[in-house]
């Protein structure tokens, strides 16, 4: 064994050590002695990618589910760079992701030697940390190898979650070969537990900072929950039930989908509609917890007429607030502060009714619930299909077996706009920290893997086309990933910029019409596939491949042209609604 096997084993040791879980491998010659550690572990599980970028998107997906840190080995050159949209989607959602790329020894950059570029903090600022421990030899101690390991591991979680980039540049023979034998004495470590181990600070909010709140806030407001922890969940379901305001849930926070919280406004974005009553509401207060929300309407009720108490509770001390006109900061863990001001406001009376200002919001939410399940009718028999209500049929019948992978652009703003209130109970996951087209399929395939279990995917035919290499993983999924595809045959989510009006500039610089479908590629990777032409025959399809428990493609025709009329159809009906409330 020589220096380089022996570091590719103390690595991937060290870190199955920690309960990595997930090795994702893109195939190369200079990473041989890590991609040769993974093989001979029999703890270390690994899949192999012909692309990088999927490779990434993969471990974005399986991390975010698992909340454990998903390791990434490449070879030199620019199979490193094609991590980087997937590391930057990492860094802004703060997902643990740990990136060790093969590099070329010293000797060989700058020197026109061949797939040698600067690797040297390559991914900028988007990683928490980038380490690189030059080649393996004795003069860098053992004992540092498993160190570094360790703090690299600490780094993706603490103080704040995300992607680390370690540099790992090794000289040739990459294996033990009859004139390379290691000379010196490599020392080798037993046992089961990593060489460090990192004890958590916890952060405990001071008792008085939660009775200040409280003594502070007004008798209403709303509590708006965006992207949190899973583990805290059922905290903030109690907090909601205990406060009494009126709840927005953004579809990226778990509570937007299926009847899991209280006082929920299901659709508050549609009553933030400009020409709507409800939009002019007054709101005394907005406590804001987890990550920005999805719908631009409330981020423009909070940058245009913000509350007069504006409270963000975050689990980190990354600045988010693009209104800036949150005037109090409250870092805490979410479940702890959940728990702390749940215990208070339990010790003090509780309003035997509901504030007028919340039974408004309440009623409301009622009203347009009843009016969306009327434009949405669940029972229409071959009803035709557009974007909008094919994503309400499917947030009605996705299992509650299944997670939810929503792809951005039409789909997220389709599910966070019209998804229903009263299907499955679904964890629900979104790249939507930078909000890119790309990777979908391959993270949801990830996620899947990270969750265990099926996953219904929704994206576009855009997004598709970006990551038609996945679909060999949609093939090899372990659980079944239902790619539910809306084909419109170009940008839909374009049809509604005001350059549409210039049809002669928007069809090819921004519509990017295309004529392709997918069912040749589906046939190419083993794949069920269903083309429905209805509402009700997507329902069937869909229902049938679920039974099936086999990955599958279901793609659906519509008109992206269709979708601001769709809208508009729905605006005309909830001014309508509104108009016969008051």
């Amino acid at each position: 064994m020589n220096w380089n096997e022996c570091w590719g084993e103390l690595i991937i040791e060290e870190l199955v050590r920690h309960n990595t879980e997930c090795f994702c491998i893109s195939p190369g010659s200079r990473s041989t002695p890590l991609t040769v550690a993974v093989a001979n572990n029999p703890r270390a599980k690994s899949l192999v990618f012909y692309d990088e970028r999927a490779a990434a998107y993969y471990a974005l997906g399986h991390a975010r589910a698992s909340g454990l840190p998903a390791v990434l080995i490449c070879t030199s050159g620019t199979a490193a760079a094609n991590y980087l949209p997937a590391v930057i989607e990492a860094s802004v959602e703060q997902i643990p992701l740990l990136v060790l790329t093969a590099d070329r020894p010293p000797e060989l950059r700058d020197s026109g030697a061949n797939q040698a570029i600067n690797q040297t903090f390559l991914f900028g600022t988007h990683v928490r940390w980038f380490f690189d421990p030059g080649c393996p030899g004795p003069e860098f101690k053992t004992e540092a190898l498993l160190s570094t390991i360790d703090h690299a591991i600490s780094k993706t979680h603490r103080p704040l979650s995300g992607p680390v980039h370690l540099n790992l540049p090794f000289r040739e023979p990459f294996l033990e070969n009859a004139e390379s034998k290691n000379s010196g004495e490599i020392k080798q470590f037993t046992g089961k537990k990593a060489y460090v181990r990192n004890v958590v600070f916890r952060k405990v909010l001071p008792n008085e900072v939660v009775k200040n709140l409280l003594k502070n806030r007004p008798e209403s407001g709303i509590l708006s929950i965006g992207r949190v922890p899973a583990a805290s969940l059922n905290s903030l379901r109690k907090l909601a039930d205990e406060l009494a305001w009126p709840v927005f849930a953004d579809v990226t926070s778990g509570l937007r989908l299926g009847d899991n919280c209280p006082n929920r406004i299901t659709y508050y974005d549609q009553l933030l509609l400009e020409d709507l009553e409800s939009a002019k509401w007054e709101i005394d207060a907005v406590w804001h917890i987890g990550f920005p929300p999805t719908s631009k309407r409330w981020l423009m009720r909070w940058e245009n007429k913000p509350a007069a108490q504006m409270v963000w509770i975050s689990d980190n001390s990354e600045r988010q607030d693009q209104s800036h006109n949150f005037r109090w900061k409250i870092e805490a863990e979410i479940a702890e502060f959940c728990d702390q001001i749940v215990t208070e406001l339990r010790l003090g009376k509780k309003p035997k009714i509901v504030h007028a200002k919340s039974q408004k919001w309440l009623q409301a939410s009622a009203k347009v619930e009843s009016m969306m399940e009327q434009h949405f009718p669940a029972k229409a028999e071959k009803k035709e299909i557009d974007d909008f209500g094919l994503t309400r049929r499917l947030t009605e019948i996705i299992p509650k077996s299944h997670g939810f992978f929503i792809g951005n652009s039409i789909p997220v703003r389709a599910v966070d706009m019209v998804g229903t209130g009263k299907g499955a109970d679904i964890q629900t996951a979104l790249n939507r920290g930078a909000s890119g087209i790309d990777g979908l399929i391959a993270s949801a395939c990830g996620y899947s893997s990270g969750l265990r279990r099926p996953v219904t995917l929704l994206i576009g035919d855009l997004s598709a086309l970006h990551d038609l290499n996945s679909f060999k993983l949609l093939a090899n999924s372990s659980e079944p990933v239902l790619l539910v595809l809306l084909n419109n045959h170009g940008g839909g989510i374009f049809s509604f910029l005001p350059v549409v009006r210039q049809p002669d500039i928007f069809e090819p610089f921004f519509g990017t019409p295309h004529s392709y479908d997918f069912q040749s590629v589906a046939e190419m990777f083993g794949l069920n596939y269903f083309r429905p032409d209805s509402i009700s025959g997507f329902e069937a399809d869909f229902k049938k491949a679920v039974r099936e428990n086999k990955s599958a493609v279901i793609e659906i025709f519509s008109e992206r042209d269709k979708n601001p009329l769709q809208l508009e159809s729905l605006r005309q009906k909830l001014m309508k609604c509104a108009f016969e409330s008051s």
